[in-house]
């Protein structure tokens, strides 16, 4: 039987929507784990429009490879870093560029002002706090940044 074109485009539609939840919706950002998802997906996808599996194992490796390469470009914008251990050397959010001011501190509060959600992920893991407008996850007040860097501590990022 020939490749189903309808199937490709149907499987491939639900492995964008599956991509966007994991990446959006459930804060994974940009991370190897979306990448194998979506690559995995991707060769499901074929093989379900009845593609070989020498297609679908080609498929799943472009896909993933250009997944990880979209993560190490994310990386590099955003964090100026490819290393997935520790504090990224900057943050670059709404237009400014936030570097550590080397303080630590046990919560996400700058006193009596607004109320920090998570706002990003870092290449380690880390979760990024700052002022978002609510519900929304994008630009807030300008103020600092906080990057969770192990329980109860939070590192200091000013712009």
């Amino acid at each position: 039987m020939p490749v189903s074109r309808t199937r490709v485009l149907a499987g491939l539609a639900l492995v964008a929507v599956v991509s966007w939840v994991l990446v959006a919706a459930a804060g994974l950002g940009p991370s190897w784990e979306v990448a194998l998802v979506a690559g995995l997906g991707s060769a499901g996808a074929v093989r379900f429009a009845r593609g070989t599996r020498r297609v679908a194992a080609i498929t799943f490796v472009v896909v993933a490879v250009a997944g990880f390469g979209w993560i190490e470009m994310v990386n590099t914008v955003q964090y100026g870093t490819l290393s997935l251990s520790g504090a990224p050397p900057l943050v670059r959010w709404c237009g400014a560029t936030y570097k550590p001011d080397g303080v630590i501190t046990a919560s996400t509060s700058t006193g009596a002002g607004p109320s920090y959600s998570k706002i990003l992920r870092t290449p380690s893991g880390d979760d990024v706090f700052g002022v978002a407008l609510r519900g929304r996850g994008s630009c807030g007040t300008s103020g600092p940044l906080f990057v969770g860097v192990g329980p109860g501590r939070y590192a200091a990022y000013d712009p």
